[in-house]
């Protein structure tokens, strides 16, 4: 009875502490378990399959960006930037709802229940979401010659070469105050921010594969099975002892 008690608990224990996050396919230096398992929160439709479409890779350039990402639906972005010339940098993007392109036209959200983009700072973990007046309706910015583009100010711009940016903004976070009313998202304190950009990846979504190697125990965890185990074993040699 003892051996069976101690098993349950140490399994229960085991599942209560597996990664609660999706998984990442293709590979990814911007996100871990804890990144992703955020991108999923503020996203709030559970966990995800997110697969790597899009690495930034030296020489690289805006068409690189649109021919793996234009017309493959919704997508995360991430990208490093840096504001102080290299010292120190940011992991920053957005969620796009719809399929980028390259026609040279926003993507506008008019209906208010259309509005479910959003940009974030995942360092500082500050996330902004369409505004509910009308410069929220800007959603994304699809134009060949740009990286990824967001908003209307533009919220983040990303040059053609992939190198440089910056946040302006506009079409996301509070309504209200000021000429603008939103503050940069790499930084919260100033309305423009020029950035440095440094990694950059594209990721679509799909539903939840549940992949083995993303609910392997904790150390702790597994160790307390192991002790069951040899608890078990132990009353057994006595029994037949």
């Amino acid at each position: 009875m003892f051996a069976r008690t101690l098993l349950a608990f140490a399994a229960a224990l085991a599942l209560n502490t597996t990664a609660s996050a999706g998984v990442v396919l293709g590979g990814s230096t911007l996100l871990n378990g804890a990144g992703l398992a955020q991108l999923e929160n503020w996203l709030g439709t559970g966990e995800k399959t997110f697969t790597n479409i899009f690495t930034k890779k030296e020489g690289d350039t805006a068409q690189s960006f649109h021919s793996a990402a234009d017309s493959k639906g919704a997508t995360f972005t991430l990208m490093t930037v840096s504001t102080n010339g290299g010292a120190t940098w940011k992991t920053i993007g957005g969620y796009d709802p719809l399929s980028w392109g390259s026609q040279g036209q926003y993507n506008y959200s008019y209906n208010l229940s259309d509005r479910t983009a959003f940009i974030f700072n995942l360092t500082d973990l500050v996330k902004s979401a369409q505004r509910s007046d009308g410069r929220g309706q800007y959603q994304t910015y699809d134009n060949a010659s740009y990286g990824p583009t967001f908003g209307g100010g533009h919220d983040i711009y990303v040059d053609s070469a992939l190198t440089s940016g910056y946040s302006y903004g506009y079409s996301y976070g509070n309504a209200g105050g000021g000429s603008y009313g939103t503050t940069s998202i790499v930084t919260q304190n100033s309305n423009y921010t020029p950035f440095t950009v440094g990694a950059l990846e594209v990721f679509t979504l799909g539903a939840f594969t549940g992949a083995a190697q993303q609910n392997v125990p904790e150390p702790a965890s597994l160790a307390l099975v192991g002790f069951a185990l040899a608890g078990v074993v132990a009353t057994k040699s006595r029994k037949k002892a």
